[in-house]
């Protein structure tokens, strides 16, 4: 079974709206610094919708681990090179905001953080986070042969619920965090 995340179609159809209703303003505006800021919020949206159009699946965990899709092709790491995963909550300008933060090494120990946003998921990245975790979880009790039961996953989950982030489960033997 694979779990994936993408955009969501309304929000991409949206963004097709308004890149060419913003291109018809810059072609109809008189005056040319108007023109010139239309049209370039008119090619923000047209590209918006296009990265949102045909970069999906965004995010895909499977057995195996993740897969990040974006601009410049597919990027995908094995859990055991997925060193966390979290929901960061905030606020911004007043309002509630969830992102899921995911930090990964590349081949070459070359560590990266992937933040993405609701809007990329088309979730909410809490559950996106939990979700994660678990598969990551059972991915590490497949890796070393451990038992999964019920009451294990269960633990993990509430775990994972209250600090949304699991740095140690899944690790390489012999890497400290």
């Amino acid at each position: 079974m694979t779990d994936s995340w993408a955009p969501p179609w309304p929000a991409v159809g949206l963004a097709v709206a308004g890149a060419l209703g913003l291109g018809a303003w810059a072609v109809a505006a008189t005056d040319p610094p108007g023109r010139l800021l239309t049209g370039l919020a008119a090619l923000a949206l047209a590209l918006g919708a296009a990265f949102g159009a045909f970069a999906r699946p965004r995010l895909r965990a499977d057995d195996d681990g993740l897969v990040l899709r974006g601009v410049s092709g597919r990027r995908s790491w094995p859990w055991a090179r997925v060193d966390a995963v979290r929901a960061v909550r905030m606020r911004r300008m007043g309002l509630p905001a969830a992102y899921l933060e995911v930090e990964v090494r590349d081949a070459d120990e070359d560590g990266r953080l992937l933040v993405l946003g609701r809007l990329e998921l088309g979730t909410d990245p809490v559950e996106v986070a939990d979700a994660l975790q678990d598969r990551r979880a059972r991915a590490g009790r497949r890796a070393s042969g451990a038992p999964s039961g019920g009451q294990r996953e269960r633990a993990d989950r509430d775990q994972g619920d209250q600090h949304h982030d699991d740095p140690a489960d899944g690790e390489e033997p012999g890497r400290g965090t």
